[in-house]
This record gives structure tokens, sequence and C-alpha cells, in this order.
């Protein structure tokens, strides 16, 4: 494998449109893959608590580096993190020199709910509720001396190509024009 490695992790709140945009960057996206977590990720029962969040960690970890190997410089990997505690135990499972790029997806609660009600990938209300009881988690943004770049988007009034657009803009490393 030549070149840089690179690994865009893309986080937010349920509904923030993590999946959306994964799938969305990727043709825009040179020797690129995707992974969403919340596809490799589900199980019956999917208990959510933090030996769940290890094992998809260490699976999103794995297909990254198998990735890697296969040629694709470029990883955009979603929904796997819930916060900067999460990141720290992840980053060691990279067994590879990596740029990393963390994109936070925000948007305003009205739109957020909008949208959760309103997409293809239906969520229960048993569902919604438990993840509306979870805090908002800002460390991701808040790290000091973190190891990726953030870059926090907004999608409260933006569609899906202006929020691919911003990430575009926010990551030249990966997204340079070429002639």
């Amino acid at each position: 494998m030549t070149g840089q490695l690179r690994l865009i992790i893309v986080s937010g709140e349920e509904g923030a449109g993590k999946s959306t945009i994964v799938r969305a960057l990727l043709p825009h996206t040179p020797r690129a893959a995707r992974i969403d977590a919340e596809d490799i990720g589900q199980t019956n029962p999917c208990p959510m608590d933090d030996q769940f969040f290890d094992l998809l960690r260490r699976n999103v970890a794995l297909l990254v580096g198998n990735f890697w190997s296969a040629g694709y410089s470029n990883v955009i990997a979603g929904s796997f993190l819930r916060s900067y505690v999460d990141y720290l135990a992840f980053r060691p499972l990279l067994t590879q020199p990596v740029e990393v790029f963390l994109v936070e997806l925000r948007v305003a609660r009205d739109v957020r709910e909008h949208r959760r009600l309103t997409r293809a990938k239906r969520t229960t209300q048993e569902w919604r509720d438990r993840a509306d009881l979870m805090p908002e988690d800002v460390s991701l943004r808040e790290a000091v001396g973190a190891d990726y770049r953030y870059v926090g988007v907004d999608t409260t009034r933006l569609d899906v190509a202006e929020t691919v657009q911003r990430i575009v803009a926010g990551i030249p490393e990966v997204y340079e024009r070429r002639p």
C-alpha cells in the first residue's frame, strides 16, 4: 500500500444524517470505501451497552484495515462513536499510521425528530425514547490534544448536497481539486 492512509469518521446523534452522508460522500472520495456501522452492527437483541460498542469498534477497525490493505487509501466510517472516550478506545485498534478526520453532524432537535420519523430507516418510539435519554456529548468537538481534525457541520438548514460540499471544503487533503 502506498500513499497516505486516511479515515473520515462521521458522527452525530441519531437522525443527524450519518448514514446518508457516509453514502453521499463515497462518490466524491478518491480511492475510497465506506462503512456504516449501523449496517454491520445489527444484532438481536441489540444491547447498546459498552460491550456491544467495544465489539462494534473492533469490527469497524478490522474492516478499515482490510480496505486499506486492498488499496483503498480513504475510508469513510460512521455510526460507531458516541464520545471522545470511544475514540480513545478505537484509535489503538488502527494498526497503521493514519490521518483521521472527525466529521460531526449537528442538527436542531425539531429537524432531527422530523428526519427520524420520515426516513427510510425507521426506528421505533421505544428506540427513539432510549436514544433521547442519552445526553448530547460534546467531547469529540472539545477534545484537547486530539489526533484528528474536527470538522463540524450543522445540517439543520442544509440538504445532502450542501452538507457534502461543506465536508469536502473542510477536508482539502482528501478532496483536493485536480486539474
